[in-house]
């Protein structure tokens, strides 16, 4: 009796993880037909630098790839109610690193989590910001294909103004790095061969610095490759001058890996 109802239980949970994480979302084929949203634009000019800066041109294609993503994603709140906007957040962090490449739009994500705080290993999440150490997470095992993130540390990093430090872009390109099948801060889907080696003499110098307190860096990238990839990312999509002042080859590096020279639009 006890065996034949835990595998009831098994059985039930594995229909419930099928179902329900598993299943893929349905393309949204009506958005993608539909003009971009007056109200959507506005937003993203108030809350999204990088999409402010944007030529005309420039613009409508973001905001294209602004739709294919929402409309092929599934992007839920956990605990706490989301708009349009929190959607065009998430949508931005996806978009931003990967515009230097048109037709990517993450086949290694089916799913985001926005959580009402930080969080921690088990998702337990606290009433206050920053309580819980984690701010965002790409999810593995069941979770594969998830990214998890802090609603308010999402929308804290999209206010307008200049960071250096950015939540959604931070994960977005874990996943990036993650695409080729490792997570170790050198993702092959953006690199030419030629650039391998000198990225990784530039992370080890850079690290060296952060150690010696020569850098404003922040030091969460002495973690390891792929916390440095995704530390700096944030770093040149979110502060590009600063960075370029400051770490020229760093940056110039940075530019060819991305396909882009983002201190020519913020």
């Amino acid at each position: 009796m006890g065996i034949a109802f835990s595998v009831i239980v098994v059985v039930v949970a594995l229909y419930v993880i099928v179902k329900y994480v598993f299943k893929p979302k349905k393309v949204d084929e009506k958005l993608l037909k539909e003009p971009f949203p007056l109200k959507w634009k506005k937003f993203l000019t108030e809350r999204v630098l990088y999409y402010r800066n944007l030529p005309d041109d420039r613009k409508k294609e973001f905001e294209n790839r602004i739709k294919q993503f929402i409309a092929e994603k599934d992007i839920k709140g956990i605990d706490v109610d989301i708009d349009d906007g929190d959607k065009l957040l998430v949508a931005a962090s996806a978009v931003i690193p990967m515009f230097g490449f048109p037709e990517y739009n993450y086949p290694n994500v089916r799913e985001v989590f926005l959580y009402p705080n930080s969080f921690d290993e088990k998702f337990q999440t606290s009433d206050e910001v920053g309580q819980r150490d984690i701010l965002g997470m790409v999810g593995d095992g069941y979770l594969n294909g998830t990214v998890l993130l802090s609603k308010p540390d999402l929308e804290a990093a999209f206010n307008g103004t200049r960071h250096r430090n950015n939540v959604g872009i931070h994960e977005f390109v874990h996943l990036i790095d993650k695409a080729d099948g490792a997570v170790d801060g050198v993702p092959e889907i953006l690199f030419k061969h030629s650039y391998s080696l000198p990225w990784i003499k530039e992370i080890k110098k850079e690290m060296l610095k952060i150690k010696k307190g020569n850098s404003d860096i922040n030091p969460y990238a002495l973690t390891n490759d792929a916390e440095f990839l995704s530390v700096v990312s944030e770093y040149f999509f979110d502060n590009p001058d600063k960075l370029k002042s400051r770490h020229p080859e760093l940056y110039k590096l940075l530019t060819d890996i991305y396909r882009q020279e983002p201190d020519k639009i913020i």
